[in-house]
């Protein structure tokens, strides 16, 4: 393929289909500089020989793709589905080879197909790098991890007490732009919630008491939680759980995922065990209404922190009972936890025999503030649980608080498309496609220390020091686009943080403080959330100006999560509210 353009036959006229090609094209000019010429947009010459010729065959599955090679020449990617066709790109320009004026395919050819149902990502918003990037920057990374073969994407948006407010509108504006930019690449989209969390217009007489817990606390620090067993509360919680879902009936909800910790839960006779009781007569009430708005809608219930106790609440065995007696109303179950994966349903069963799918721990294990330090890979851990799930699962929607663990939804979204793929195999397929191959060993054997280091209780300063110079052998290889990319940019500071820490007795250094600079810029984490912002001193001197100020303006008493002023036309006021779910 030597030809000044890269043309593509597409015989498929939708939407979606030209959206496939725009990010076909996108990618083979700015890695070749060529330019890209598709029937219709502009016309192919006839006479020209297609580099690609994309096409759909229902034989070939749901979502499935074929590459194969074409008796004329070119290479023929052809999907099951449109959405085939995307993830059948996707694993084309993942696998191939640029050049200035060249694109080499790749050598696999053959028919795949998806194991998993749900292969999707819950980006939380909670006052991190999605709060801040703009719709054009959140568009481009949803279509990256859509060329990965990830077909859903999870939010947990801001529910204003009042619709009207000009800041109400224009968050909810945001909103549905990128909920319309998910579906434009053929994605799935859901709103996520712990139902019984309320704000400052909550019934006071309703409030819900505490209940048996853990250290750390499963109830979290946000919104007021409200009793559902009380007449008040119900009523409460239902008008609020319609108007959550309440305004997008043009764009299509497809999941409401139901979250019954950190911050939900009730202690009352008549609610515990939260999860059940309480939890699921108001999941039940959270289907109906949101039915009544997307009658084909699909509902996920979370089981997050179920029975963590060291005497099980009775959680899992009261919701087995439940949908054994009379389900209907429960698609998925969500199970995970934030260490290992539950017991209970691998070993007795998933409650109702329904699919199961997981919400990954890719962001908050291991440091803290997570992200604050740059790229975090752990591909041994999660090929451990992956495992020991034993092929039970149906997909996901790991747990993102931002994008400084890109190369852990990438593990995960190949488990998902295959459930034997190994994380070995995608961190190299991640480092091939963008960094380069030519550093595919360098960088993973980085990548396996800066794994082993990240508990900076186990590193050792030997391996700390050998990742680094490992980093620092790969930099001096890559090509500018490469060099220059964020992806690879937080990759080789998390070295630089890691070796001026472990130089300087865990003391930031100027460098380190660079470092994290840098890291601020990339994400737009000027006035980010402490728990994913690196800690640099500027931020460090903002974030203690924001705290005396807040208190100077803080009402009589203590300023609950609930009443954080909002900040007009972004994200930050929800995520302040919500800060753990």
């Amino acid at each position: 393929m030597t030809t000044k353009t890269f043309n593509v036959q597409c015989d498929i006229q939708t939407p979606l289909a030209k959206r496939a090609v725009e990010a076909l094209a996108k990618v083979v000019r700015v890695r070749t500089g060529l330019e890209v010429r598709c029937n219709g947009i502009p016309a192919v010459d006839p006479a020209v020989v297609p580099d690609i010729r994309l096409g759909i065959r229902a034989d070939i599955g749901t979502e499935g793709y074929e590459i194969a090679d074409c008796p004329s020449g070119g290479v023929a990617i052809t999907g099951g589905c449109e959405r085939g066709v995307l993830y059948g790109i996707g694993r084309f320009l993942h696998e191939a080879r640029y050049e200035a004026g060249r694109v080499t395919p790749g050598a696999w050819r053959g028919v795949s197909r998806p194991a998993c149902s749900l292969r999707g990502m819950y980006l939380a918003f909670h006052q991190n790098a999605y709060s801040f990037a703009s719709i054009e920057e959140l568009t481009d990374y949803m279509e990256s991890l859509a060329l990965w073969g990830v077909n859903t994407v999870a939010f947990h948006f801001w529910n204003p007490t009042d619709t009207t407010s000009p800041e109400a509108k224009a968050v909810v504006a945001r909103h549905r732009s990128i909920l319309m930019a998910a579906k434009a690449l053929g994605m799935r989209v859901a709103l996520l919630d712990s139902p019984n969390c309320g704000d400052v217009d909550a019934p006071p007489e309703a409030y819900a008491p505490a209940f048996p817990d853990t250290d750390p606390e499963r109830r979290g620090t946000s919104g007021i939680r409200v009793c559902p067993s009380h007449p008040a509360g119900f009523a409460y919680l239902s008008k609020r759980m319609d108007r959550y879902v309440a305004g997008y009936e043009d764009i299509g909800i497809d999941y409401i995922v139901a979250f019954p910790y950190d911050s939900g839960g009730c202690g009352c006779p008549d609610c515990w065990p939260w999860g059940a009781k309480g939890f699921l007569t108001l999941s039940k009430e959270w289907v109906r209404v949101a039915r009544l708005r997307y009658p084909d809608i699909k509902f996920i219930l979370g089981t997050w922190c179920y029975d963590v106790c060291e005497t099980p609440d009775g959680e899992w065995e009261g919701l087995a009972k439940e949908l054994a007696d009379k389900n209907g109303w429960v698609d998925y179950i969500m199970a995970d936890s934030h260490f290992e994966f539950p017991e209970y349903p691998l070993k007795h069963g998933v409650p109702g025999n329904l699919p199961m799918i997981n919400f990954a721990e890719i962001s908050m294990w291991g440091r803290f503030p997570w992200g604050a330090f740059g790229a975090n890979p752990l591909p041994e851990r999660f090929q451990r649980i992956w495992d020991e799930t034993d092929g039970k699962l149906d997909g996901g929607l790991p747990y993102s608080e931002g994008m400084f663990e890109d190369i852990n939804k990438i593990i995960f979204a190949n488990f998902f498309w295959d459930k034997a793929a190994k994380a070995s195999d995608a961190v190299r397929a991640y480092i091939a496609y963008e960094y380069g191959h030519q550093v595919v060993d360098i960088v993973y054997e980085a990548i396996r220390l800066l794994e082993k280091t990240y508990p900076r209780t186990e590193w050792e300063r030997a391996d700390v020091e050998k990742a680094y110079a490992l980093i620092l052998q790969a930099d001096a290889l890559l090509d500018e686009r490469a060099k220059t990319s964020w992806r690879w940019r937080i990759l080789y500071l998390r070295a630089v943080v890691d070796y001026e820490l472990a130089r300087n007795a865990n003391e930031p250094t100027d460098r380190c403080d660079a470092a994290y600079e840098e890291m601020i810029a990339i994400f737009h984490l000027e006035d980010g959330w402490r728990c994913v912002t690196p800690q640099s001193r500027a931020y460090l001197a903002r974030l203690a100006e924001q705290e005396r100020l807040q208190a100077t303006k803080a009402p009589p008493g203590h300023e609950t999560a609930a009443s954080t002023p909002f900040v007009p036309g972004s994200d930050q006021g929800a995520a302040k509210r919500l800060d753990n779910v």
